[in-house]
């Protein structure tokens, strides 16, 4: 039985990553959107008496559809996402922090403003039920604005090149770049590095092929 050997084990752990397409094209996605709906008004080929206007104008736009779906497959990109350690994450979230606390400083501000005001509409007139109330709201608006920015940072971490294994984008891209790409996509991104990094590589080996497993029977 060969002796185990915690130097070439260290070396031989590699770091979790994973793959995730963006496509920039969001304009595109907006017009095969629009396509698509369009093509639901035509009934069923075998339901239908087409006349030749109609079956030209559902051609058409089976042909807009099948270019707008090139145009996305064609500007795709797929970006290499690593898992980044706890210590790491740490450093991030302090770097974070200090580079937003002007901005959450005034969200919490701003919410606490909003807080009073709301219990003046709705004519609260407990002094501690008040005070509760605008310190939810500012600690809330604050905290937000701090975890946004710690996502900007990781994500920064996270997506890097896959030959050289650094960082393709700065901070200040990582915003723009969420902004651009819009809601769902920024998600897409968020999930799948967390469910990379919370992973178990086992949970995806069959049990009878694990290591020290023994099939049944």
């Amino acid at each position: 039985m060969t002796k185990f050997n915690p130097d070439e084990f260290l070396a031989g752990i590699r770091t979790a990553e994973t793959t995730v397409t963006i496509f920039p094209r969001a304009d595109i996605a907006g017009k095969l959107l629009a396509v698509e709906a369009d093509l639901e008004l035509f009934p069923a080929e075998e339901e239908e008496e087409a006349t030749l206007d109609a079956g030209s104008e559902k051609a058409d736009l089976i042909a807009k559809r099948d270019e707008y779906q090139d145009i996305l497959r064609q500007t795709a990109v797929d970006f290499t996402l690593r898992a980044v350690d706890d210590d790491r994450v740490d450093e991030l979230t302090k770097i974070a922090r200090q580079s937003c606390q002007e901005e959450a400083d005034q969200a919490a501000k701003d919410a606490a403003g909003y807080a009073r005001e709301e219990c003046r509409r709705a004519e609260v007139g407990d002094k501690n039920e008040i005070r509760d109330a605008v310190r939810r709201a500012a600690s809330s608006a604050s905290n937000a604005v701090v975890n946004r920015a710690v996502g900007f940072h990781v994500l920064a971490e996270a997506i890097v090149d896959e030959e050289t294994g650094a960082p393709v984008f700065t901070v200040e891209q990582i915003k723009e770049f969420a902004g651009k790409i819009g809601a769902r996509q920024l998600q897409n991104l968020r999930e799948a590095f967390y469910d990379m990094s919370s992973s178990d590589p086992g949970d995806f080996v069959p049990k009878s092929k694990k290591p020290g497993a023994t099939e049944e029977g």
